[in-house]
């Protein structure tokens, strides 16, 4: 290899050999210069550690100057004086574990742990999981090692405050703390903590919550809710006639309605016997994977519920929503918090919530002397033992059907009556 001084001329006017060569540079120990055949010229430093030859590349000229490639000899020279071998480092930062991101971890944790849980456990963690932190808030490509305490906190605290459920945010951060638990000890992720620490759990989705509202508060909501636009005005009228969760309602397809489904209803036969009897009901079916239990369920649908549908029909029809974003074409209603911060504000229910819609149909349906089991029907609430689980095919349609009709009639009543006049009489 021969020895020369190497000047930025000299290097620029090298032409390619017919053999690859290399040049020493006399003025700094250890720098050389490779020229290639095809007229590559490329910098790098030979050096000695712990008694053998090693070689630097520092990179290809002209994008590295000679002056450059000298200060870099000079620091690396600095680095092996202190006892690191520049090569090793260099190979050890060269290699990267290709990072594993939140969905690799989630699949993960829904393989080994969620098999383990019971189902309807597992069904609420997968629902979180899709839902939530892949669906609404791109969790998916994120680098499971970049994840802090914000991105915890922005996920709670929309669902809070934006779609006002506390109680909902809570079991969330449950369930993100335990994916990230489960990382930490049986995948070996690089995190120092849990980024669930530090994170607020909401008191009010923890208080049990005894609200429904009267008659007054019924009619003066009903009042409200008709000065609003399409669908939103029908989405409010809807949960409260029908009683069904928030999330699921929103995402009602017009496919799911169908008009004159056949059901089947037990009466007594002639010879005192009970016996199955058809008949047609107009019905909205939420799917399984929609319903928050896991568990499909028939909403037959009152002569009042039937109406805001074909008034709305023409509005939201061409859409598979049936309540179809007015500001996002093609998506469904994913907030209402606006017309719910009106509410708060311009009625005298100053404490509103969606859900006590829920309630209110509950107790009124009570009040109604209709039978606790036919409310729980009604509502879609789990089925309990392994008798309500496992074996009844009966799906109790002709009885909610009843009582939704019963209690739309309850509705219509309220909202036609005049606000009776209070008359105090002097007893005795």
């Amino acid at each position: 290899m021969p020895a020369k001084k190497l000047t930025h001329k000299f290097v620029k006017g090298l032409q390619a050999p017919d053999k690859p060569i290399e040049y020493y540079d006399e003025n700094e120990t250890g720098l050389i210069l490779r020229l290639s055949k095809a007229g590559t010229k490329t910098f790098a430093y030979r050096y000695r550690f712990s008694g053998e030859n090693r070689r630097f590349t520092i990179g290809k000229f002209p994008e590295v100057s000679l002056s450059d490639a000298r200060a870099k000899v000079r620091e690396l020279k600095v680095r092996i004086n202190d006892g690191i071998d520049p090569q090793a480092v260099k190979k050890k930062l060269k290699y990267k574990p290709k990072e594993l991101t939140f969905k690799e971890l989630t699949d993960i944790f829904s393989k080994q742990h969620l098999q383990t849980l019971r189902e309807r456990t597992r069904k609420e963690y997968q629902r979180h999981i899709d839902v939530e932190l892949l669906g609404k808030h791109n969790w998916g490509d994120i680098p499971v090692s970049e994840f802090t305490s914000q991105h915890v906190r922005e996920v709670l605290n929309y669902k809070a405050y934006e779609e006002d459920a506390f109680t909902s945010a809570n079991r969330i951060r449950s369930t993100i703390s335990k994916i990230f638990a489960f990382g930490l000890k049986n995948v070996g992720i690089k995190l120092e903590a849990n980024p669930v620490e530090h994170t607020p759990v909401f008191e009010q989705g923890e208080n049990v919550r005894d609200r429904y509202y009267t008659e007054g508060e019924i009619k003066e909501l009903w009042e409200f809710w008709e000065t609003k636009e399409e669908p939103i005005q029908s989405y409010y009228k809807i949960l409260l006639l029908t009683g069904q969760r928030k999330m699921e309602t929103m995402q009602m397809e017009w496919s799911e309605i169908n008009w004159d489904k056949a059901c089947k209803r037990i009466k007594v036969g002639p010879d005192g016997r009970p016996e199955q009897e058809a008949f047609l009901a107009d019905i909205w079916t939420i799917p399984a994977e929609k319903a928050k239990n896991g568990v499909e369920t028939d909403v037959p649908l009152s002569d009042s519920v039937k109406s805001i549908l074909k008034k709305l029909k023409p509005i939201t029809g061409k859409s598979k929503w049936v309540f179809e974003s007015p500001v996002i074409k093609g998506q469904p209603l994913t907030s209402v918090k606006s017309t719910t911060k009106k509410i708060k504000e311009t009625t005298s229910v100053s404490d509103f919530r969606l859900h006590d819609l829920r309630t209110t149909l509950i107790t009124n349906m009570e009040e109604l002397l209709i039978d606790d089991k036919i409310i729980k029907k009604v509502v879609n609430h789990a089925a309990e033992g392994v008798t309500g689980k496992h074996y009844q095919w009966y799906n109790y349609n002709d009885k909610k059907l009843e009582a939704l009709t019963r209690w739309s009639w309850r509705v219509q009543s309220i909202i036609s009556s005049e606000k009776p006049e209070i008359k105090l009489h002097k007893v005795g």
